[in-house]
């Protein structure tokens, strides 16, 4: 089962957001981090040099299904 967390930014892309900036953080069944989604719930690189603190886990899913993956988005405002 992989893991759907949202994140808060503290950097992004190397800057420090003007404001409060979430985001969301895929990992896999091993705990490991495999995507990384800015706020409107698109895949972002996970390699430029973003810093973020966890804020809360939305739920888990089956990778073989991914609407679940889209309706934890959706369950959090995400469009």
């Amino acid at each position: 089962m992989h893991r759907v967390i949202k994140i808060k930014f503290t950097l992004f892309y190397g800057e420090v957001p003007e404001a409060k900036y979430y985001g969301y953080l895929e990992l896999n069944q091993d705990g490991n981090m495999i995507a990384l989604y800015n706020r409107y719930g698109e895949e972002i690189d996970m390699y430029g040099q973003h810093e973020f603190i966890r804020v809360r886990t939305l739920g888990k899913f089956d990778d073989e299904d991914r609407n679940n993956f889209y309706s934890l988005l959706e369950s959090d405002d995400v469009g």
